[in-house]
């Protein structure tokens, strides 16, 4: 068996077309202002270019159900590339980072469960600097790891408290989230329904090696469900919308809580300046069954999937879809324009040189990682 898949480029997994036309630019209606010096984009609730399914070639697949070990894929929850095409797979499972070539061949293992130095308790998030480095977020020893490509250990600095998720702009500075909840866990009465706490979220910035640490902004709006136990202990079930945020090579911080459909862009000092979103009609969900049936107001944009930037700096939002099997984006252009709507078999990882990579599970039931080309036909909309 083959450990690895190369795929014909004429293979198409899924044919563009449109389902809108294309509005000419004059006449998109956007509306444009500047409230309290900061400038407000509103979009219409369609796309300008039209909403497409892209055709998508798989160049690249990568993991066995069985075979050699060191291309099985256990729990991999993330993937990231170098400039040349190096691949880089964060294994939850294995608590390691599987690092391929261009080609899809094995080349090391990166990390290892333990507590000691270059060793993960967990691991969850992972980025790659401009110049190759893999830094590695470990909630279980409450440290961010760095490595360099071939896998050597250069340090990294302890944290306290819990962060979590994990970014880096093109001056490979990090940023990381924190989370406070305005009543303290002793302070909550025992309860037989669940409180809506109101919870602060923080992101900071800093140095590689944890220096130089800055506060990009406190942000409310998340309000996590908790309810302290009458035999000890609290449960909580988290926060029914979600601060979802990212961070672009320019350092510019995208972040916007997920109850509406708007999406703040900070500059690197934390000052608001660019507020942008699209008219919006929440979508509602049915949840349990029988008498225990109750509808519930889906997020404006999902905040466990994440935002993703593409090659010429325009930021794709996944939105919620009925449909299981297919991936909705929302595309906007660095001005906060919305461009086009996307529709895709999988969910994107990360958009880089063209090439769209993502995480899998096949039909035969196992995960891969995927490496496709994005096509388009004649006549569409460039990406």
């Amino acid at each position: 068996m083959r450990l690895l898949k190369l795929i014909s480029p004429f293979l198409v997994i899924i044919v563009l077309f449109f389902c809108c036309k294309k509005v000419p630019e004059e006449i998109y209606p956007v509306v444009t202002e500047v409230l309290k010096g900061i400038k407000v984009v509103t979009n219409p609730n369609y796309p300008r270019d039209g909403e497409t399914r892209d055709l998508l070639v798989e160049e690249l697949s990568i993991g066995l159900a069985e075979g050699a070990e060191e291309y099985m894929l256990n729990r991999p929850r993330d993937v990231k590339t170098t400039d040349d095409g190096t691949i880089c797979v964060l294994d939850m499972g294995d608590v390691c980072i599987k690092v391929y070539d261009k080609n899809g061949e094995y080349l090391r293992t990166i990390g290892q469960k333990g507590q000691g130095p270059g060793d993960f308790g967990s691991i969850f998030y992972m980025v790659l600097s401009s110049d190759g480095r893999i830094f590695v977020m470990d909630p279980m020893n409450r440290r961010i790891s760095e490595f360099d490509i071939f896998g050597k250990y250069l340090g990294g600095f302890r944290f306290e408290g819990y962060y979590s998720e994990l970014k880096i702009d093109d001056m490979n500075r990090i940023y990381y989230k924190g989370q406070t909840n305005k009543t303290a866990f002793d302070d909550l009465p025992v309860t037989e329904d669940l409180l809506e706490i109101e919870t602060v979220v923080q992101i900071f910035r800093s140095k590689v090696d944890g220096e130089e640490l800055f506060l990009m902004g406190d942000f409310e709006g998340e309000k996590n469900r908790m309810k302290r136990m009458a035999t000890g202990g609290v449960l909580t079930t988290g926060s029914e919308f979600n601060i979802v945020w990212e961070v672009n090579k320019e350092a510019l911080l995208y972040l916007g809580l997920n109850q509406e459909y708007k999406i703040s862009v900070f500059d690197q000092d934390g000052k608001k300046i660019l507020t942008f979103g699209r008219k919006y009609e929440p979508v509602t969900q049915e949840i349990g069954g029988g008498e225990n049936v109750r509808k519930r107001i889906m997020p404006a944009y999902y905040p466990i999937i994440g935002w993703v930037f593409d090659d010429e700096g325009n930021l794709w939002v996944p939105i919620y879809s009925e449909n299981e099997e297919e991936m909705i984006y929302d595309v906007f252009s660095p001005q906060g324009i919305y461009l086009k709507q996307v529709i895709l078999p999988c969910r994107i990882y990360e958009i880089k040189k063209g090439k769209v990579y993502s995480i899998v599970t096949t039909e035969e039931g196992f995960r891969a990682v995927k490496r496709f080309s994005m096509k388009k036909l004649n006549n569409s909309p460039s990406t």
